[in-house]
């Protein structure tokens, strides 16, 4: 599952890139963990695109007791009719604009390595998120987002991970946002219709310790339940 993300890139690029209109100025972070606050695309209410500030993981944000175990920062497309998630797949959509995802490989050529994987073309990867809303201690909003995840795209499989962002097309982006309250199903159509496969290229960040070893046949185990999933339900998921 995407625990981290990049965004290499600067505030202009991603407004140039995206059409979007923003007053939003702040520093983007290049490295993005859960708890980090990361520029998010949504539709205001003049039906317009704008960038929002999120905080990269739904749920427990500010309690004291907080880990990474109470911030859900992927969403599983197969789980999006269960609670928490399916109130804001319903309500609040979302695109998380990176440079590169990285996940830990454990088959193929990148075996042993953590790695990220980026557009071959340079261009940014937009992957559809949702998001939800609580009140810090002043009562001011705060925004958290969530990325949807599917079977792995062919690419990301084949050097050793078995999910992937769920990445749209540029000419769905706005369908996907849509502001008002929809069922399921017509949001699984707009992913259905966009889902994209761009051409992808691979970067080893990092050797992982030699303890990987002891984990991989639970992930090889985790591929092939993922690849008779993909034989239940396609490759998106659903």
């Amino acid at each position: 599952m995407c625990n981290r993300y990049q965004i290499r890139t600067n505030l202009h690029e991603i407004v140039r890139e995206l059409a979007i209109q923003t007053t939003l100025d702040f520093e983007i972070p290049t490295e993005v963990f859960p708890y980090t606050v990361a520029p998010v695309m949504v539709i205001n209410r003049d039906g317009q695109r704008t960038l929002e500030q999120m905080t990269f993981g739904m749920g427990k944000l500010r309690s004291e007791k907080a880990s990474s175990a109470h911030v859900l920062n992927n969403t599983r497309i197969e789980s999006r009719d269960k609670w928490p998630w399916k109130k804001s797949f319903e309500r609040y959509r979302c695109i998380v604009p990176m440079t590169s995802f990285r996940e830990a490989c454990y088959w193929g050529e990148s075996a042993g390595s953590e790695v990220s994987f980026s557009a071959a073309d340079g261009s940014l990867l937009l992957a559809a998120g949702i998001f939800d809303f609580s009140k810090d201690q002043l009562g001011q909003p705060e925004l958290a987002m969530s990325i949807i995840m599917r079977p792995a795209l062919s690419f990301v499989m084949e050097h050793g991970h078995h999910r992937s962002p769920f990445l749209l097309r540029r000419e769905g982006l706005d369908a996907w946002l849509q502001r008002s309250t929809r069922e399921s199903a017509e949001s699984i159509e707009v992913l259905r219709e966009y889902a994209d496969e761009p051409p992808l290229i691979v970067h080893t960040d990092r050797q992982m310790a030699a303890s990987w070893v002891k984990r991989q046949q639970t992930n090889l185990d985790k591929r092939e339940e993922q690849l008779a999933e993909i034989e239940k339900l396609g490759p998106l998921g659903f």
